[in-house]
């Protein structure tokens, strides 16, 4: 451990203050075994960043095994060049003491309490330059803290973090990462400034530290996208040239990344500080492409698509790039001679087959898509393709041919849920519902578990094995938590569906304790029970309803039931079924059930009113659509307000073949109607 001895000369403190920084020694010594061999555990993987800086062996993919960190720095990880120093990941340490002034007793001796309350900065941390706990840094106000990283403040910072106190961790970071071999801690120090603070807060304390260290070569990288970033582009343009001073074909698309000025301005600023440098390299080529492509300048971006592209003619970026200039300039048959010549230059490169795949399948021709993907599969040999293909092939009824290409994907590990969900679909539309159960029950994935057990219920239902039913949908909310829900609610209406609603009562019971938020739950209960509530409890479910999710249509239209069963003419209720009854096809919250029951409100309170005319208008051409039979109980009625007899008696007969309307009712009663 080099920052060992460090600590102990950096440091000089009274007698007592020594004793607390030894133990602090031996315990970090001590504990490095156990480390080692408690390394590839969870809770390992919450030290990594700092581990990274403590142990230069140190491998967090060997120790963390499945567990790898998340990078939880976006910017960084997208929008920068990554070196072998990678930025570190935030870790979750627990809180160190804080500094304040030492305890003395009257005569002045020291007094040690066992914490840090009392620790004074030495003669070296009282020289650092108060530029350094600044927002920014500048590149000649920065002196190294101590020769070497200090442990402690490095462990106060990381803790910080953690709290959230980041002005104060950055501050620590940015100082600690001016000492000598301290690339990691600048590293992770870039990496929370890039996060928490403005580009040109992060450029000006890049700037210092590569000034001070001009020999670290990824450091010209990153001034030079963030000065990029912050619109300096002068600044850019002075590191871009450093950079292919060094190596004129250097891969500059990590510089580039994400850092496109929007404002046609700063994009015009921007490509004439590009136009001082050299024009051999590929990538700066690419970028006053891409420059000109914003700003529209067709011809020029052109050829300089094109040089870039003499020198990396395989390279996908250029190749894409080159189609979106073509296109943009409406040059639409030299981009399909374009790209035909690279699929036959580059057959293996499943992009430039989808391409014109994709094309062909917006464009609704599935035949010629379907034909393209024969080659694209061929020649390809890849999964993605595979199954683009198949999907297609099931779209145009050609199922032995999607099975043939399914098939190969059961033994792909990454494919086998989605191949068995497709064999699944391919044999349900052939008719083979037994080997359509069969692979249903094999899909694992998130996306199309849901579907396809589902689907497995059905099956069982329409052979009338209802425990077999209920033990799939109870397999499913084992299996995947996320889909409880669903399988509690379906589980519960099977319930219903055999006359079992105490049993479906206490299901829902027991679901919403399980899950005491969850509005669909909450309502599913609320509809099993509204005919045995009261209206004070009927009005606190749909409050909460309510209060979960205010814009859902079939908890409006609960509430404006029960305020209308209470106030008939209460006219902001009948404005809001008016607004249900006009909701469009095409919205997402469009429900055609829900739509028909919002306008049966709105007949009903015309008829109490009177109206007749009104209830025709809001009914007839619904029921005639998807006869229904409470819209058709209120037509009758309307139908006999008018005296519209023959209207009454045919009616009352299709009521009666579809829904056996009053056939345990005595003549009298189905008069009466």
């Amino acid at each position: 451990m080099s920052a060992t001895p460090n600590i102990e000369r950096s440091h000089q403190r009274t007698k007592p203050t020594y004793k607390k920084r030894l133990i602090l020694v031996l315990c970090v010594l001590a504990l490095l075994p156990l480390a080692e061999k408690t390394m590839s555990t969870a809770q390992a993987g919450v030290f990594d960043s700092l581990l990274k800086i403590l142990l230069p062996f140190y491998d967090d993919d060997r120790s963390l095994g499945d567990n790898p960190p998340q990078d939880t720095n976006k910017d960084t990880s997208e929008g920068m060049p990554q070196t072998a120093e990678s930025a570190f990941a935030p870790i979750a340490p627990s809180t160190p003491d804080e500094l304040d002034e030492p305890n003395t007793e009257e005569h002045g001796e020291y007094i040690d309490d066992g914490t840090d309350d009392d620790y004074l900065p030495n003669a070296d941390m009282v020289d650092i330059p108060d530029i350094i706990f600044d927002d920014t840094l500048n590149a000649h106000d920065s002196t190294p803290m101590l020769g070497y990283p200090d442990l402690y403040a490095l462990l106060s910072a990381e803790f910080g973090v953690d709290r959230g106190q980041i002005g104060e961790s950055l501050t620590i970071y940015k100082a600690e990462s001016f000492t000598a071999n301290a690339t990691a801690v600048f590293e992770r120090a870039l990496a929370l400034s890039i996060e928490y603070e403005t580009p040109e807060q992060s450029l000006a304390f890049a700037r210092a530290w590569q000034r001070q260290n001009p020999e670290h070569i990824p450091a010209w990288f990153y001034v030079a996208h963030l000065a990029l970033k912050a619109g300096d582009y002068h600044e850019a343009s002075t590191m871009l040239a450093m950079i292919l001073d060094y190596d004129e074909k250097a891969d500059l698309t990590g510089i580039l990344t994400g850092i496109f000025p929007q404002n046609p301005d700063e994009q015009r600023q921007l490509f004439t500080a590009l136009q001082s440098m050299e024009d051999d390299n590929p990538s700066l080529s690419v970028l006053r492409a891409g420059l000109l492509l914003r700003l529209q300048d067709y011809a020029p971006a052109l050829a300089y698509i094109n040089k870039a592209l003499k020198d990396e003619p395989d390279n996908l970026a250029f190749i894409t790039l080159k189609i979106d200039i073509l296109k943009e300039s409406g040059q639409e048959s030299a981009m399909w001679a374009f790209i035909h010549q690279k699929v036959k230059e580059l057959p293996t490169i499943k992009e430039l087959h989808l391409y014109e795949i994709r094309h062909e399948i917006d464009m609704g021709q599935l035949g010629r898509a379907w034909d393209l993907l024969q080659v694209a599969n061929r020649q390809t040999k890849d999964p993605d393709v595979a199954l683009l293909t198949a999907l297609v092939g099931l779209d145009i009824g050609k199922y032995e041919n999607a099975r043939t290409v399914l098939t190969p994907l059961l033994d792909v590990p990454a494919f086998n849920s989605r191949a068995n969900y497709y064999l699944a679909i391919s044999y349900e539309r052939s008719g083979n519902l037994t080997l359509a159960k069969e692979h249903y029950e094999k899909v694992k994935d998130y996306e199309h578990v849901l579907d396809a057990r589902t689907k497995v219920v059905g099956y069982y239902l329409a052979k009338d094995d209802v425990d077999k039913a209920i033990a799939t949908l109870v397999r499913l909310r084992d299996d995947f938590e996320i889909y409880a829900i669903d399988s509690y609610l379906l589980h519960a209406e099977i319930l219903l569906r055999q006359d079992k609603k105490t049993e479906a009562q206490n299901l829902l019971t027991v679901a919403n304790r399980e899950y005491p938020d969850d509005d669909r739950l909450l309502f599913a209960s609320f509809q099993l029970l509204q005919n045995e509530l009261s209206d004070d409890d009927k009005r606190f479910a749909i409050d909460k309803l309510l209060e979960l999710d205010r814009m859902n249509p079939a908890y409006r239209l609960a509430d404006i039931k029960l305020r209308l069963s209470q106030n008939p003419n209460d006219l902001s209720a009948l404005e809001g079924a008016m607004s249900l009854a006009q909701i469009s096809s095409d919205d997402p919250n469009y429900d055609p059930q829900l739509q028909l029951e919002a306008l049966i409100v709105l007949g009903n309170h015309a008829l109490s009113q009177g109206n007749y005319r009104a209830v025709l208008d809001y009914l007839e051409m619904p029921y005639e659509v998807a006869p229904d039979l409470n819209a058709g109980i209120t037509l009758l009625h309307a139908y006999q307000g008018l005296g519209e007899s023959d209207k009454v008696d045919r009616l009352l007969a299709d009521l009666q073949n579809r829904f056996a309307f009053g056939q345990n009712r005595t003549g009298q009663e189905v008069q009466e109607y």
